[in-house]
């Protein structure tokens, strides 16, 4: 039991620490804010899997007609590269993205 709580402590510091890198690091670079990017997405998406698999395939082909950001984002950043990462990579960076901006359950 103690071997398990570990490894999953373990695996999320480091998916953590590629979605600072892979993920925040760019958006950064960019002056893009991913709360915002998150709420907008959120907005237009609602739930959970729809969110996910929204961004998921924006982030594999990110076109205008896909974005959830407004006109004058478009306009400075598209169009912007497809992400280089695995599917299964960027899953996994779409649950920690998920996870970080929630609102149900990151309320204090």
């Amino acid at each position: 039991m103690v071997k398990r709580v570990f490894l999953a402590i373990v695996l999320t510091v480091f998916v953590y620490g590629d979605f600072k890198q892979d993920c925040v690091a760019c958006h950064k670079k960019k002056n893009v804010n991913l709360r915002k990017t998150f709420m907008n997405a959120l907005l237009v998406y609602g739930g959970e899997e729809n969110f996910k698999t929204a961004l998921f395939y924006y982030c594999k082909n990110p076109i205008s007609l896909n974005s959830v950001m407004d006109e004058d984002f478009v306009k400075k950043y598209l169009p912007l590269k497809p992400v280089n990462l695995s599917d299964e990579k960027l899953k996994e960076l779409l649950k920690v993205y998920w996870d970080k901006y929630k609102v149900i359950g990151n309320l204090k």
